[in-house]
C-alpha cells in the first residue's frame, strides 16, 4: 500500500507517493521543459459496466456535499469504482458500516481509483495493496480486492468487534499505514459516499404517513420551517421532511434530486397512493416544492390531502391541487422501494 499521500491537485493525483514525486522531481530536471509535465497515473476499469451516465451524474451532486480529500474531486469514474466496492461488501452480506471503512480506505489510498501501475514498490489497485495479497490481476479486480481487504478485517476484528471500533482505526489495522492519521478524517466522506451508493431498504406507506405525522403537521407543536436547520438530522424544509418520511439518508436529498431515478420514478397523477410524492423541481431552490400525498379529498379527484413542510408556516396537513392545475410543473412520482 502507499505510504505518502497528498491532497489532489487535479483528478489524478489523489494518492501520489512522497517517493514518487522526488523521483518525479529529478526526472524532470532531466528533460527538456516541453517534457517536464507529469503524466496522470495510469487507471483499469473498476467493473464491466464502465462509467455510466449515471455515475457521471451523482458524481456532480457528491462533489456539492463532500467535505474534505475528494470534494470537487469525484467524476464517473471514481464514482464507478466505489459502485464496484459497495456491491461487493453488499454481496458478502456485511452491513453498510463495512463499506464505510473499506471506501474510507480508498479514499485516502487512492482517492478511489483503480491504479494499475506499482507507484510505490509493488502496490496495486484500488487500496494500493502489496503482492503479498495477491496477483497483480487479482489486486485489479476490484472485487477481489474490496473481498481480500474485508477478509483480513474481519480476521483482526473477530466476533464483529470491528462495528464498534472507529472508522479510522479499522482502516489502520487492515491497511497498517506510516500514517495512522489520515484515515479518520475522511469518515464522513466515506459515510456520504455509501449512503448515496446503497439502497435503502424498502419502507411501507404506512411508515411514510406515520413518519409524517412525527413532526405534528397542523398543530401548535408543528416543525418551524427552515432551510439551514434540522430535526433528527433532517433538514426542516419540504425535501427534508419527505426524506425522513420516506427513511432516506441524512439531511436528505435536495427537491430536484428527490425527482431523479435515484429514489423516485415518474408516475401519472391518476395513480397517486398514499405515500407517494407530488414534486416541482424546477426553478430556484426557494420555487421548488415537494408534498407527500395522504388520500383524495373528493370522488372527482379534483384535490388531496397532503402531508408538506410549508415555507412560512411549517409542517402542515391540508387539502392542495398541485399537479392538477393545467399548466402545472408540478408531477407525480412514485418512492424507489415502497410498498
Amino acid at each position: 500500500m502507499r505510504r505518502a499521500r497528498i491532497r489532489p491537485g487535479s483528478p489524478h493525483s489523489a494518492g501520489v507517493t512522497a517517493g514518487a514525486l522526488l523521483l518525479a522531481a529529478a526526472a524532470v530536471a532531466a528533460v527538456p521543459a516541453s517534457a517536464a509535465t507529469a503524466a496522470p497515473l495510469p487507471t483499469a476499469p473498476c467493473g464491466s459496466r464502465g462509467v455510466t451516465a449515471e455515475d457521471t451524474e451523482l458524481a456532480a451532486r457528491l462533489n456539492a456535499r463532500l467535505a474534505k480529500k475528494l470534494r470537487g474531486y469525484m467524476n464517473g469514474y471514481r464514482v464507478s469504482c466505489a459502485r464496484v466496492v459497495v456491491a461487493a461488501v453488499r454481496a458478502r452480506g456485511l452491513p453498510r458500516e463495512a463499506a464505510v471503512i473499506a471506501i474510507t480506505t480508498a479514499i485516502v489510498e487512492t482517492g478511489v481509483r483503480n491504479i494499475d501501475r506499482e507507484v510505490d514498490h509493488d502496490s496495486l489497485g484500488v487500496f494500493q495493496q502489496r503482492a503479498t495479497w495477491g496477483s497483480a490481476a487479482q489486486r485489479l479486480n476490484v472485487a477481489w480486492a474490496t473481498g481480500a481487504f474485508l477478509d483480513k478485517m474481519l480476521r483482526k476484528y473477530p466476533g464483529g468487534s470491528w462495528r464498534s471500533a472507529k472508522v479510522g482505526d479499522v482502516c489502520q489495522r487492515v491497511q497498517v499505514s506510516k500514517y495512522p492519521e489520515r484515515y479518520q478524517p475522511q469518515a464522513g466522506d466515506g459515510q456520504i459516499i455509501v449512503s448515496a451508493l446503497w439502497p435503502a431498504p424498502g419502507v411501507t406507506r404506512a411508515q411514510v404517513i406515520a413518519r409524517a405525522k412525527s413532526w405534528n403537521p397542523a398543530t401548535a407543536q408543528r416543525v418551524p420551517y427552515s432551510q439551514t436547520k434540522t430535526r433528527g438530522g433532517y433538514r426542516t424544509d419540504g425535501s427534508g421532511y419527505a426524506s425522513m418520511a420516506l427513511g432516506l439518508a441524512k439531511p436528505g436529498p435536495i427537491t430536484v434530486d428527490l425527482a431523479k431515478n435515484t429514489y423516485t420514478r415518474p408516475i401519472p397523477m391518476t395513480q397517486l397512493l398514499q405515500g407517494d410524492l407530488v414534486i416541482d423541481p424546477v426553478g430556484a431552490n426557494t420555487a421548488r416544492m415537494v408534498v407527500i400525498f395522504d388520500r383524495w379529498a373528493d370522488a372527482a379527484r379534483t384535490s388531496y390531502w397532503a402531508y408538506q413542510q410549508r415555507a412560512g408556516y411549517g409542517t402542515d396537513h391540508r387539502v392542495v391541487r398541485h399537479g392538477l392545475e393545467s399548466g402545472t410543473q408540478f408531477r407525480a412520482y412514485r418512492p424507489v422501494g415502497i410498498r
